[in-house]
């Protein structure tokens, strides 16, 4: 009986036998090597129809005297976007898209296209764009005539430990391909859609918008955010990472911070569901409470209420401390507004409240965020 390894079986079998590469190099076999080159090579084919270059042009009239020809000065933002259908609409991150007179968009067999502007969700930082005849341009560069299907992972699989390549854009011709290791997953403070995946993947400008791909060749995620600490530091806090460089001009040692990065993906999921509701009804509608806050030790301190807000409504009062949103715990004003922001206008929800020392629930119908 005979037992046919998977895919991704290989794949593992590959790595074991570059570990086993590793320790005795003497007795590896280099084909080995060679099949998983290979099966890395079809995971970055399978996914890489979906990927598209994202060239955002901004034109600015310049002063100029009058017998001089006008100035115009010309901006060009690079970013990446991912193909989600047939009918032309691509999923990319809002880098500058609100204030550009053109956008076009490369996609893989090089066809250049112009695009308009669907909509942008400022809260998941999410913006769809919608291309003329997008099903020509969608092809498999090893069938240049057939339409590529993007297959499309579960992100809830991705893990601590999890590989996965990240795919994006340039200001070459090719994309730009990173092997990384899933950390996790974790909040940005300042982004309001929750959990992200974490990757200590390298990725470049344009690189945001582009795809994160499983072992499978299947999109699991759209690169969001990238953190990077500043080159060189002096007073750095302890436990950071540093090296011993020379300043080739005079001569002189300094002391060299490296610059690590951490890449954010947003599960494919959400960035699907945002990017649906976008091409239906042009925006995301989402909860609004009507309070001001401030951040204190004992929970959300409540500094005003708008008048005839869902808050005001619900007779939420200034100087209350909101403690729990739908019985989970708040702690500052980026949690609370997560929490809101994620619900739906006219959705009922629970608030805990502390009014001078008493705990008190409050039930509160959500408004529209405008």
């Amino acid at each position: 009986m005979y037992i046919i390894a998977s895919k991704r079986q290989q794949l593992i079998i590959g790595m074991l036998s570059l570990l086993f590469y590793a320790v005795t190099p003497s007795i590896a076999n280099e084909n080995v090597l060679k099949l998983f080159e290979k099966e890395f090579q079809k995971v970055v084919a399978d996914a890489r129809p979906a990927l598209v270059k994202v060239v955002a042009t901004q034109q600015t009239a310049m002063p100029s005297l009058p017998d001089r020809e006008k100035l115009v000065f010309i901006r060009q933002d690079i970013g990446s976007g991912i193909v989600i259908d047939t009918d032309g609409h691509i999923v990319t991150t809002t880098f500058e898209l609100e204030r550009i007179n053109k956008i076009e968009v490369v996609f893989n067999n090089e066809k250049i296209s112009t695009a308009e502007l669907v909509g942008i969700d400022t809260f998941t930082d999410i913006a769809v764009l919608r291309v003329a005849d997008a099903h020509s341009a969608i092809t498999h560069p090893q069938k240049s005539k057939t339409a590529a299907r993007v297959k499309w992972g579960d992100s809830s699989k991705i893990n601590t430990g999890s590989w996965a390549v990240t795919m994006g854009s340039s200001y070459g011709d090719s994309p730009i391909v990173s092997f990384g290791i899933v950390g996790g997953w974790d909040t940005l403070p300042d982004q309001l859609c929750g959990k992200l995946i974490k990757i200590n993947a390298a990725v470049t400008p344009g690189n945001n918008g582009g795809a994160v791909v499983n072992t499978s060749g299947e999109i699991v995620g759209m690169i969001l955010a990238v953190l990077t600490e500043p080159s060189y530091s002096i007073n750095s806090p302890t436990g950071m990472l540093f090296e011993k460089a020379r300043d080739p001009d005079t001569s002189q040692f300094f002391v060299q911070k490296l610059s690590p990065e951490i890449t954010f993906a947003m599960p494919i999921e959400m960035v699907r569901s945002v990017a649906e509701e976008i091409i239906e009804h042009g925006k995301v509608a989402r909860g609004w409470l009507g309070v001001e806050v401030d951040v204190s030790e004992s929970g959300v301190f409540v500094t005003g209420v708008i008048e005839g807000s869902p808050a005001h409504k619900s007779k939420i009062l200034p100087r209350d401390f909101i403690l729990e949103f739908n019985e989970v715990p708040v702690r500052s004003y980026h949690e609370l507004l997560r929490c809101v922001a994620s619900e739906r206008p006219e959705t009922k929800v629970q608030l805990k409240i502390d009014r001078n020392g008493r705990q008190q629930h409050r039930t509160v119908i959500l408004g529209e965020r405008e």
